[in-house]
């Protein structure tokens, strides 16, 4: 079946071995698509509304994948037993909700990885996870239709990042390329409209616009001396 380009990089972080939960599962496409892809693989998909995991129960069932992908209705985490599975998968949500579903998830310390794409903050994403206990193995920016998404792994294990490391990602920087150069690019044309329109007593504001600004004109200016050579 076909998917988005955001869902298809998701996918692409996915092992064959890994034991699957997909919270949020939606209609399911992403782990139909998933157990078409590898044929030993066996996915949780879960939904805390009941439209929606109806419909992918309707899609796994003409797909023949119902005893392969099992589904559950709740909420994140709580409804299931940590030796379930190994992957955490959240798509399509925004910071707050994930920080809900991770925060309210029990013994953290069981669950190996964990991929996500968040839709709002994900600098503060990166912040929460690791100090969960996990560190940043691998990043990807993705286009979909004309937005850029950010795609996460987390695995457990401690790693220091930096300002810059926090902001942009670690593996991010490490393989900067014409979608980084788009995205941030975009993102300077917003902190310095942002920053014009900042009154003056807003002091602390200021100064971290600007440092924002100064350091995504130094990674600009980088990846551009990269993609020109």
């Amino acid at each position: 079946m076909k998917l988005s380009k955001r869902l298809e990089a998701i996918a692409d972080f996915i092992e064959p071995s890994d034991k699957l939960i997909d919270i949020g599962c939606d209609h399911a496409n992403l782990d139909i698509y998933l157990c078409k892809k590898y044929e030993n693989i066996n996915i949780i998909a879960s939904d805390i509304h009941e439209g929606a995991l109806n419909q992918a129960k309707s899609n796994i069932e003409k797909n023949n994948l119902s005893k392969r992908i099992e589904t559950r209705l709740g909420d994140g985490l709580t409804i299931v037993n940590p030796d379930e599975f190994d992957t955490i998968v959240i798509s399509g949500m925004g910071f707050h909700n994930i920080k809900k579903i991770l925060s309210n998830a029990p013994k953290m310390v069981n669950y190996p990885k964990i991929i996500i794409q968040c839709n709002t903050d994900v600098v503060k994403l990166r912040t929460f996870v690791t100090k969960l206990g996990y560190k940043i193995s691998k990043e990807e920016l993705v286009m979909d239709n004309e937005i850029i998404y950010t795609i996460i792994e987390f695995t457990k294990g401690i790693e220091k990042y930096n300002y810059s490391q926090n902001y942009f990602g670690p593996r991010i920087l490490e393989n900067k390329n014409e979608l980084f150069y788009e995205y941030y690019s975009k993102k300077l044309l917003k902190y310095e409209n942002l920053l014009l329109q900042l009154p003056g007593y807003e002091i602390f504001s200021i100064i971290h616009h600007k440092h924002l600004i100064k350091i995504i004109k130094n990674e600009l200016t980088s990846v551009k001396e990269k993609i020109s050579n």
